[in-house]
């Protein structure tokens, strides 16, 4: 699915973007232009907004798929679940009615 090679495609920039910014910060506190403290403090901190972008990526994945089946007049499989046991209450009644004619 193109969608799901799209997802996997960000997540891929994401863990890069991740290594990249954890060799910045490795070579600011070697350089002595931040403590260690401030450095775990920024890797945090982009961790943070990484994790949230992924988030809003994941979301607006999940949006566009959500308008593709709606679209395209799909049954989400939790619909089609809900009518089969529903269907199955209805031939339970109907057994029980045709062995009571029988009687």
């Amino acid at each position: 699915m193109v969608l799901k090679e799209i997802l996997y495609a960000g997540l891929g920039l994401v863990t890069i973007t991740r290594e990249k910014a954890e060799e910045l910060v490795s070579e600011l506190v070697k350089r002595g232009e931040l403590s260690s403290e401030e450095g775990k403090d920024v890797l945090n901190n982009i961790a943070n907004r990484m994790q949230e972008e992924t988030d809003k990526l994941k979301q607006r994945v999940q949006d566009q798929v959500e308008n593709i089946i709606s679209s395209m007049n799909l049954v989400r499989r939790s619909e089609l679940d809900e009518v089969m046991q529903r269907l199955e209450k209805l031939e339970a009644k109907y057994n029980i009615i045709d062995d009571q004619k029988e009687v």
